[in-house]
C-alpha cells in the first residue's frame, strides 16, 4: 500500500514541460472561447483583431513564478476592451 502512495504521489507532480503544455492548453481554451463569441457577435474581422489584441495582451502579463494557473479572465478582458473601443469608436451614432 505505501508503494502505491508513493507511486500516485509521484505521477502528482508535473515537469516544468508538462506545466508548460498544461498553461498553453488552458491558454488556448481562453482564447478560443472568446474568439468564438467575437466571432458570433461582430464577424471575423472583428474576431481576428480581438485575438490579436488577447494575445499582444497575454505577451504583457506577469506569469506567476510559482508556476500557478494565470488569470487568463484578466487576458480576455483588456482585449474585450480594446474590442468595445473600436466597436464604439466606429459607432455610427459617433
Amino acid at each position: 500500500m505505501c508503494d502505491k502512495k508513493t507511486s500516485s504521489i509521484g505521477h502528482a507532480q508535473q515537469t516544468p514541460v508538462e506545466r508548460v503544455a498544461e498553461l498553453m492548453t488552458t491558454a488556448e481554451t481562453e482564447l478560443a472561447a472568446f474568439y468564438e463569441t467575437v466571432f458570433r457577435r461582430y464577424g471575423l474581422k472583428e474576431a481576428k483583431k480581438s485575438a490579436q489584441d488577447w494575445i499582444e495582451e497575454l505577451e504583457t502579463m506577469d506569469w506567476p513564478a510559482d508556476w500557478a494557473l494565470p488569470n487568463w479572465r484578466h487576458v480576455t478582458i483588456a482585449a474585450a476592451d480594446c474590442l468595445a473601443l473600436r466597436i464604439l469608436d466606429h459607432s455610427p451614432s459617433r
